[in-house]
């Protein structure tokens, strides 16, 4: 079950995608308080952990009694926005784009906590973890990747001053390449999962 909760956290840590909190903090810095940003950075994980809960407790009855959506259809569909999001990334460097603010804690629901945090990709991971292995391990999971996320911003946040936006770029073309892989995998084994279930129902 350990081994379940951290595969099923890394996997929910990579859809939420840290490399553009990274760039997102790196920006307000030059704005912002150092204050401001970390009460922005608690309440936008706060905000983006209950939205993410939200989506595992309700996932099952979402997809097989509302919508009757398969769980390989989701999985081809959540690949390929994270196979965007990386291509984004790697096009552009995770360039992000903010409306200007008086009070930061604005931006906090929105663009943070949600696209950023409780992305299409990271609201489909939640749901997919919870049909695959329960709420149990797709909480954890969850509480895991969210924790780490504002970890990262708050690491960021102070390394941010010594770092060459330049050096940022590179380092998020990087993890744009490696998310858009991700992205492929994710399309490719949900179209196996449909490819195969069809046999099944001919046979």
């Amino acid at each position: 079950m350990i081994a379940e909760i951290l595969s099923s956290a890394l996997l929910m840590l990579i859809m939420i995608d840290p490399s553009d909190k990274i760039l997102l903090i790196t920006l307000l810095k030059e704005d912002f308080h150092l204050r401001d940003i970390k009460q922005l950075i608690i309440r936008a994980n706060l905000i983006g952990f209950l939205l993410l809960i939200v989506f595992a407790l309700a996932g099952k009855i979402i997809l097989q009694e509302i919508f009757h959506i398969d769980l390989n259809a989701l999985k081809v569909a959540g690949g390929f926005v994270l196979f965007k999001i990386g291509l984004e990334a790697l096009e552009g460097g995770g360039m992000v784009t903010l409306k200007k603010e008086k009070n930061i804690l604005a931006l906090a629901a929105v663009p943070v906590a949600t696209p950023l945090i409780a992305g299409p990709a990271a609201i489909t991971t939640a749901i997919t973890l919870t049909a695959e292995y329960g709420i149990a391990i797709s909480t954890s999971a969850i509480l895991i990747a969210i924790g780490l996320t504002a970890l990262i911003m708050v690491v960021t946040l102070y390394l941010a001053q010594n770092v060459k936006k330049t050096t940022l770029g590179v380092f998020i073309r990087i993890i744009g390449l490696f998310t858009m892989a991700i992205g492929a995998q994710m399309m490719v084994e949900g179209v196996g999962g449909i490819f195969l279930k069809l046999l099944s129902t001919q046979s």
